[in-house]
């Protein structure tokens, strides 16, 4: 059962399962898909076929060790190489040389490199409270899975019961904070003393590094040309995908530098982001490419939580706490060792069978970035984002 009830403080009660309850958050643009395409006499007939023909590519991953050769330009020849198959994960060594890679470094520097900030740290709304079991108290594992969903801050037990203490509200120590202690806790109050304990412990947030993002347009940079050159050799998309929404992103992670276990898309039930400014609307990703720009020299693997599992309940995941990689990365079923000048890629999504274009959210391509615990490490972020509307994304 889902159900919202705002209160005086904005404590509204949530099933862990229902991150909205309201029903304007479905797709809803006055461009709906294909409504160009959708009358039965119609003067671009023709141009609606060709465009209902093209496809979302999706690799054949063909089996774990597979690899492939793929020329890019020149003579130079990429191997493209199945690592996984839930979900499909391919590696490509090699992929950018040692001084290209310090290249992108250089770039992402004189832009300015700025601590990275997760769309929950801005929430000013209040406090979305996820009582997975509806009896309107919450245990520990419900708190800590609030303050994530909220504030993008990862507590542990300990952390919890300090809280606690210090804002008085489980007065009798029993763990379980009811609705009648949690109404004496303001939002601000919370926020204020979450963001004082990241400000000493800045290894609780969810993702601890520094980012900048590098407009190709902007630019006008040979290698970045050539990255996206290659990219449209290897994934074999309609070349206006990989063109629009090109902007990159660098990542440096220092010491305890970390990303805890996350998606890098979202819903196709609501507007995609990339295409609208409306501030429910949810991150269309297709595919995430990924490069590895230095070597590591401990730790920093990228960690994939439940890849290869049988099956997937979200509430036992998140129950589980292995989203938590900064303490529980050794735990995760795939983990990737950073190597300078590889590429790994995957899809986020699954390509829809009837309409061939932007399908289901891969369940199982839960990931994130395990502690460095010694160097440093560096990566770019490159995204081919798809709505499920074909006609806008293939516009140019």
């Amino acid at each position: 059962m889902r159900f919202c009830k705002v209160l005086d403080t904005l404590f509204i009660i949530l099933l862990i399962n229902s991150a909205y309850c309201d029903s304007e958050n479905k797709y809803s643009d006055s461009k709906k898909p294909s409504d160009a395409c959708n009358g039965k006499e119609n003067d671009q007939n023709d141009y609606c076929s060709k465009l209902e023909a093209k496809k979302l590519t999706r690799l054949d991953g063909v089996e774990v060790g597979f690899s492939r050769e793929v020329k890019v330009e020149g003579d130079k020849i990429l191997h493209l190489s199945t690592m996984n198959m839930k979900p499909l994960i391919f590696e490509i060594k090699d992929f950018l040389t040692k001084k290209e890679c310090s290249h992108i470094i250089s770039l992402a520097t004189k832009v300015g490199i700025k601590s990275s900030v997760t769309h929950q740290e801005t929430n000013v709304d209040g406090i979305r409270i996820m009582d997975n079991n509806g009896d309107k108290m919450l245990d520990i594992t419900e708190m800590k899975i609030t303050i994530e969903d909220n504030y993008d801050i990862y507590l542990d037990d300990a952390d919890i019961r300090t809280l606690y203490a210090d804002l008085e509200i489980d007065p009798n120590k029993d763990d379980i904070v009811t609705k009648d202690e949690m109404l004496k806790l303001s939002p601000k109050d919370l926020r204020a003393y979450l963001n004082n304990l990241v400000t000493t412990s800045p290894i609780k947030k969810s993702r601890f590094s520094e980012q900048a993002w590098i407009f190709p347009n902007e630019h006008k940079d040979k290698l970045l040309d050539t990255i996206t050159d290659r990219l449209k050799n290897i994934l074999e998309l309609p070349p206006v995908l990989i063109d629009k929404y090109n902007a990159i992103q660098v990542v440096h992670y220092g010491r305890h530098g970390h990303y805890n276990a996350h998606q890098d898309s979202g819903s196709t039930d609501q507007p995609c982001c990339h295409l609208h400014s409306n501030k429910k609307c949810s991150i269309c990703r297709y595919l995430t490419f990924m490069l590895y720009l230095n070597d590591v020299e401990e730790g920093g693997e990228t960690a994939f939580p439940i890849a290869n599992n049988e099956t997937f309940n979200i509430h036992t995941f998140r129950q589980s706490g292995n989203t938590h990689l900064n303490s529980r990365c050794n735990q995760a079923n795939l983990r990737v060792k950073p190597e300078l000048g590889k590429a790994v890629i995957w899809y986020n999504h699954l390509v829809d069978e009837e309409t061939g274009w932007l399908g289901d959210l891969d369940d199982y391509t839960w990931h994130g970035g395990c502690p460095v615990t010694k160097g440093t490490k560096w990566i770019m972020n490159r995204w081919i984002n798809v709505s499920p509307d074909r006609e806008i994304d293939l516009s140019i």
